[in-house]
């Protein structure tokens, strides 16, 4: 039974491995273009990152599959459908939920820091630490959504490319300290950006190409032509 258990455990940790990194490449590398599947990827990870933190009291979203937490895993699966449907109906709305969920979850990175400074350092109770916490989230939502609303395409290009190489590095589980992780972090989000505004030039150049208006040959000149032929 024990044996049966772990190898349970096993395949479920592997085949959820496979998944996140191909959801995280895909992110990296696609994300702006298909926007309705990364509302749903953003959505879902974000999500998890939040119940993780702020309810379970775990580092990552990760350790929601970890610890076998499935009621909040299957809530972050259900706010990530939500979000494939509204970026198939409304895909400027998607674009700006992405810009709100992305500053939400990178300032989840000060999370530690704020509860440091407000508990550890300056001895004051740890609600007030929390109250923090949730207004840096805040800030960063909306920082993200002023960042699409400026500018669109670049800001999902940047966003994508940071939530795709976060998403690879924390379900490989690279060691942060290590000078080696730099190096793969920087070649993937370089890589990530260079394909994602190369396609992002190639619409451009194709918009360009269509919205030009095609030179008009009048029927005289036309005429003129035909006889400088003959």
């Amino acid at each position: 039974m024990e044996l049966g258990a772990e190898m349970t455990d096993f395949l479920i940790d592997s085949l959820s491995t496979i998944i996140l990194v191909v959801l995280g490449g895909y992110i990296l590398f696609a994300g702006r273009r298909y926007l309705w599947a990364t509302t749903g990827v953003v959505g879902l990870t974000v999500t998890a990152r939040l119940l993780a933190i702020l309810v379970a009291g775990f580092d990552t979203g990760l350790e929601l599959i970890e610890y076998r937490e499935w009621e909040m895993v299957g809530l972050a699966l259900l706010v990530g459908l939500v979000g494939i449907v509204l970026g198939r109906l409304k895909p400027n709305l998607a674009a700006l939920l992405i810009g709100v969920a992305a500053g939400a979850d990178l300032a989840l990175f000060l999370y530690a820091v704020a509860v440091y400074l407000i508990v550890d350092l300056a001895r004051l109770s740890e609600s007030l630490a929390t109250g923090v916490t949730v207004a840096v989230i805040i800030v960063g939502g909306l920082f993200g959504l002023w960042l699409i609303r400026k500018s669109r395409d670049e800001a999902l290009i940047l966003i994508t490319m940071l939530i795709g190489v976060q998403f690879i590095q924390e379900t490989l589980g690279f060691d942060k300290n290590s000078s080696w992780t730099a190096i793969i972090i920087l070649t993937l989000g370089l890589a990530g950006m260079l394909v994602q505004y190369s396609h992002y030039l190639r619409e451009l150049k194709a918009r360009s190409e269509q919205i030009e208006p095609r030179p008009h040959t009048s029927s005289v000149a036309y005429f003129q032509n035909l006889q400088l032929d003959e």
